[in-house]
């Protein structure tokens, strides 16, 4: 029986390497638990956003 998975709602801030900008940032992603939320989502910037850090600033749990 494969896992159950909720909807989070990642939200955070993007700090670019050119001159240090700020992009507020808010992901709905579907995952196991918000540990794995978390990842999906870093990966997801890691190989669709620009250049730079991403910091996490909360996560919710979405209700079905």
């Amino acid at each position: 029986m494969p896992p159950k998975h909720y909807s989070f709602k990642v939200k955070g801030v993007l700090i670019y390497e050119n001159d240090n900008p700020e992009d507020d940032f808010s992901i709905f992603m579907t995952a196991v638990d918000d540990n794995h939320a978390v990842m999906l989502v870093r990966e997801h910037l890691r190989k669709h956003a620009p250049k730079g850090c991403s910091i996490i600033k909360g996560i919710e749990k979405k209700s079905a």
